[in-house]
């Protein structure tokens, strides 16, 4: 599984020129609200960035999971580390807005997230647990996503392999435990010189991409290797 967050990038002419790019491709492209509707006839999937917590009523500027569902979106990205960090939001929305996506069935892609000081001193992975702790009773399929987020955007830290590990199988033992069927993806600093250390990883069912995803030649390097040509 390949997630391309685009997020506020490309202009609407150019956002044209990369639905083109990466129509034949298996990927799920997330790109900003207003061009979703570029987004209608490729190999591709297509995901949402965020949803609102709110299923109906007189919330202006928010987008409901009803409205994403009739856009033809099939993933939607919720509690990425940018949302908590400028819009203050809490594991409790995460909660609501996953609820409001199973009654549409859009597929969650949930991102838990660690930072550099967690890594450092949270050795029983309990901010992990409590993160996990969103996903509401019932779901019947979540990707979740785990992005330290030091790593998001960041060529000069080293990856962790042993400790993201660590993460992975914490993840997967807590989704199996609640017979929660799942996939698990990686996310943060992905890019072609780290790729290969990456695709070792165990419990790994893909990746979430950001910048490398905005640069057509440099994704195609990447998404050469990712499907071992």
């Amino acid at each position: 599984m390949i997630v391309l967050n685009l997020k506020m990038n490309f202009s609407a002419d150019s956002i044209i020129q990369y639905e083109k790019y990466i129509k034949d491709k298996n990927v799920v492209v997330l790109p900003q609200y207003p061009y979703l509707l570029f987004f209608r006839n490729g190999e591709y999937s297509l995901g949402s960035q965020d949803v609102s917590k709110f299923s109906n009523g007189s919330y202006t500027g928010e987008v409901c999971a009803k409205a994403l569902k009739g856009l033809g979106v099939k993933y939607c990205l919720v509690g990425h580390s940018e949302r908590k960090e400028h819009f203050n939001e809490t594991v409790n929305d995460f909660r609501m807005k996953m609820n409001n996506l199973n009654k549409y069935n859009i597929i969650p892609i949930y991102c838990i997230n660690q930072t550099k000081e967690e890594y450092e001193t949270d050795t029983d992975l309990k901010n992990i647990e409590n993160q996990l702790e969103g996903i509401p009773d019932y779901t019947k399929y979540v990707v979740v996503a785990f992005e330290p987020t030091w790593m998001i955007g960041n060529l000069d830290e080293t990856l962790d392999i042993e400790h993201i590990n660590k993460v992975l199988i914490r993840i997967k033992s807590y989704l199996m435990e609640r017979n929660v069927s799942h996939s698990i993806i990686y996310g943060g600093g992905v890019n072609i010189d780290n790729i290969n250390t990456l695709k070792e990883l165990s419990c790994i069912d893909g990746y979430i991409i950001s910048s490398s995803a905005l640069d057509v030649e440099e994704f195609d390097k990447l998404y050469s290797k990712l499907n071992n040509k």
